[in-house]
């Protein structure tokens, strides 16, 4: 009798078991999906392009000679090769599929996908690109002032401590 309540727990738990490798399957599948709608391949290049244009006016502003361009050139190219790799949505595809399912319950995934594929959801990931572009634009211009008052903070810091540091000797 015991024997036989065992086999029938057993198989109630690999019901269970099964049921939830079927749900844990079917979520990990819609986030892939929602995933795909975004085309991140294409956003990912799109991307690059601008980190790239980013790098150009760095190394302009940096004031260096254009003969150094080329070489400028072939190291950010080489680069922009192993980021491209390491960071294709093919090398992050498992990674941020479990970041969906962590995130997201399926039905919101669904949801989401759903949006996606509307007028409106393509429309808005036909212009994430140009919505990425200009808040790009919009950071490089902060940036500059933002590094000085860091700086500044920096500086405030260093000095307290110096204080604190000669008070504890003195």
């Amino acid at each position: 009798m015991k024997f036989k309540i065992l086999i029938l727990c057993m198989m109630v738990l690999s019901l269970c078991s099964s049921y939830s490798m079927a749900d844990e399957t079917s979520h990990r599948a819609a986030a892939e999906e929602l995933l795909l709608l975004t085309n991140p391949d294409a956003l990912m290049k799109q991307v690059w392009v601008q980190v790239g244009g980013m790098m150009d006016q760095e190394f302009q502003q940096l004031g260096a000679p254009d003969d150094l361009k080329p070489v400028f050139k072939k190291y950010t190219d080489k680069m922009f090769q192993v980021l491209g790799e390491d960071l294709s949505f093919k090398s992050m595809k498992d990674d941020m599929i479990t970041i969906y399912v962590n995130t997201y319950t399926e039905e919101e995934i669904v949801a989401i996908s759903d949006f996606y594929k509307s007028p409106a959801g393509q429309k808005f990931i036909q212009k994430m690109p140009q919505l990425m572009q200009e808040s790009m634009a919009i950071m490089q211009k902060k940036i500059p002032p933002l590094m000085q008052k860091i700086e500044d903070i920096s500086k405030e810091m260093a000095d307290e401590i110096k204080k604190l540091q000669a008070q504890q000797e003195g």
